[in-house]
């Protein structure tokens, strides 16, 4: 090598090992040519020994102001004790490698800070001279073992049941970043320290790459300023992967906004957690929090302790998509030998009867939120305490969501505040609302008994009522569940030449039947298809007539499988309120249809009824304070009782 460079180093007479003031080298940065740029400030130039034992943390600093944000720190393999904060200076830093074991000696600091009481104090804060400035291929180690085994030692049970910051004890971070820097990293390793990364900047857009952020916590979103990339690598942590809070910052409170992929989270209690790191006034004050938003693709939730996510109910998750969860529980407590996966809550944290109760738990979940099997699914735990598979507070919004990988026929949604259901999944989980075991009293049929033959009317073939022993499939257990077990059953013969059509009117004296503009509307039917000729033979419509040419529920139903279909259509509105009929069209010109519990009703879908009134399937039972009825004349209210066998009419 020629040129400045060589020239000044033969001046020094540098022989590798020498150590060169800082004010001799800043002075002849003139001299440096890009060779210099290109490799770096070596901290070894001013004094750094790497033993493990040495404080090196001045060598650091005296590097760092040589770098003047013009150059990148470099570190050759070694362990160095750090004991102070190093505010970086540079371009970015890098060693040789973020490991050390037998046969392979990499770039590792020791962090040790000599201050004990300050929490989150960083070995290394990227504020400054932190554009785009890459930092790699070293690794970050504190002097704390944390483990989830004994994490009572760190975490305290009252403040943790509150859910606050304040349960977790002050400890070190390995990497902050704040202020306006923006950082990137690459094959990063942290351990033994409270936080591994602390994502505490103002303007988000930081980029990870193949690190293994572990700790405590692995990664710690403390001022949530959004845009965060993690790829490869693992978010780990004896108590939590991934920890994000409700401090206010930028107009909101806390919340993480990722775009993580193929990124390994779990081996924790936790995979994502949310604490109150605002203030529990704050929150309490707050009428709302933010939870999570972003893609998660090909992130492996595995081994988790407790659950794959816990949000708090305040928290709002909007425009998320989770596309699969590759979910897997840890065992729910510890064996004597620490040679297995263990990563449940200790017991003095969390009873055995309580663990594991959901995989997930959400605040309020707005659509559209997309969480799909692609990578499987959450499951619900075989723990004694398991409930299901996930917990939702309120469900709200009016797009579509896909819950499918939420396992949803485990999910509990306490309450859903949204006009709209269209996914099969969504589906399927409000089918109890339907089944006369659990809803007894009916809902109104809007239409004509759809029981009576002369209230249809029928093109292209003919109808009749059959019983249950007369359909060539046997009804199915839902059928029976929903419309009982013998049901009153159209069959339509065709024509043989054309499209069979039904049709039934609203139930009025006139039409149009006169409802609520805007109000939802709710039908469902189940049909058995008998021919499958060809594909034009077996799809089926049916919808709802509206007043100006409006049709609600056009739902077309391709048959690619034998036996009874269930359809139904949720909570869409008629603009003008003003109906006329329901029709079902498209009917196999080729073989029997059959149909049954034909129903629309306002709101919801509820325990089929032929009745345009409330009906009980079965006997009512009312008990000795009898009935009040009131007086359709003159409006006057009448208690009606039973006593000693005779009937009381009684003003009220």
């Amino acid at each position: 090598m020629t040129g400045p460079y060589t020239n000044f180093m033969k001046m020094k007479k540098w022989s590798g090992n020498e150590t060169i003031a800082p004010q001799d080298l800043s002075s002849n940065f003139e001299k440096l040519d890009d060779d210099l740029a290109n490799r770096g400030i070596n901290v070894k130039w001013f004094g750094a020994v790497g033993d493990g034992v040495t404080d090196d943390t001045a060598a650091f600093q005296a590097a760092m102001a040589a770098c003047a944000k013009r150059y990148k720190l470099f570190m050759p393999a070694g362990d160095y004790r750090i004991r102070q904060t190093i505010e970086n200076n540079s371009r970015g830093m890098y060693g040789v490698a973020p490991f050390v074991d037998s046969k392979h000696q990499g770039t590792r600091l020791i962090w040790d800070p000599i201050d004990k009481t300050t929490d989150l104090l960083p070995c290394i804060r990227i504020q400054d001279g932190g554009i785009k400035a890459v930092f790699e291929d070293f690794s970050v180690h504190g002097v704390v073992d944390y483990n989830s085994k004994q994490l009572g030692t760190w975490v305290d049970k009252a403040l943790f049941e509150q859910n606050l910051y304040e349960a977790f004890g002050v400890g070190a971070a390995a990497i902050e970043i704040a202020g306006s820097s923006n950082p990137i990293f690459r094959n990063i390793a942290t351990s033994k320290v409270k936080v591994g990364q602390l994502l505490n900047n103002m303007n988000g857009h930081i980029s990870s790459y193949d690190c293994m952020w572990n700790g405590f916590i692995g990664v710690y979103c403390r001022n949530n300023s959004g845009d965060y990339f993690f790829q490869g690598g693992t978010i780990t942590g004896a108590f939590t992967g991934v920890l994000l809070g409700t401090k206010l910052a930028a107009g909101h409170r806390g919340g993480f906004s990722a775009l993580i992929h193929r990124t390994h989270l779990g081996f924790s209690p936790y995979a994502i957690y949310q604490t109150i790191d605002g203030g529990l006034e704050d929150y309490n004050k707050a009428p709302t929090v933010l939870g999570l938003s972003g893609i998660y693709m090909n992130a492996q939730f595995e081994q988790c302790g407790e659950a794959a996510i816990k949000l708090l109910p305040k928290s709002t998750t909007s425009n998320i998509r989770i596309f699969g969860f590759g979910f897997t529980w840890s065992v729910t407590s510890y064996s004597n030998t620490s040679s297995g996966w263990e990563y449940a809550l200790p017991d003095d944290l969390k009873p055995p009867s309580e663990k594991q109760q959901y995989a997930a738990w959400f605040g309020t979940v707005s659509t559209p939120a997309t969480f799909t099997d692609d990578l499987g699914k959450l499951k619900k735990s075989t723990a004694p305490g398991a409930v299901g598979s996930a917990y939702i507070d309120t469900l709200t919004g009016d797009r579509e969501s896909d819950l499918s990988g939420l396992s949803i026929a485990d999910t509990v949604i306490r309450r859903k505040v949204t006009p709209l259901y269209k996914s099969v999944d969504l589906q399927a989980r409000m089918q109890e609302r339907e089944h006369r075991a659990l809803m007894p009293v009916s809902a109104p049929n809007l239409l004509r008994n759809p029981e009576v033959l002369s209230n249809w009317t029928v093109a292209n073939g003919s109808i009749s009522l059959v019983t249950t022993d007369q359909v060539p499939i046997p009804i199915s257990n839902e059928m029976k569940q929903v419309i009982g077990n013998n049901p009153a059953i159209l069959k339509v013969t065709p024509d043989g030449t054309e499209y069979p059509s039904l049709r039934i009117k609203f139930n009025a004296q006139t039409l149009p039947f006169h409802g609520d503009a805007n109000r939802n509307l709710a039908m469902q039917y189940f049909i058995l298809e008998t021919e499958y000729t060809n594909a034009s033979d077996y799809m089926s419509i049916g919808r709802i007539a509206a007043q100006n040419g409006e049709y609600i529920f056009n739902d077309a139903a391709a048959w690619r499988d034998k036996g009874w279909k269930h359809l139904r259509g949720r909570e869409m509105a008629s603009k003008t309120g003003l109906l006329y009929e329901f029709s079902i069209g498209f009917i196999p010109k080729k073989g029997e249809t059959y149909i049954a519990g034909v129903m629309v009703t306002w709101d919801h879908i509820g325990s089929y009824s032929p009745y345009p009134h409330h009906y009980v399937a079965g006997p009512l039972e009312i008990g000795g304070q009898g009935l009040i009825l009131t007086d359709s004349v003159t409006n006057s209210r009448y208690q009606l009782t039973i006593r000693n066998g005779n009937l009381q009419i009684t003003p009220v």
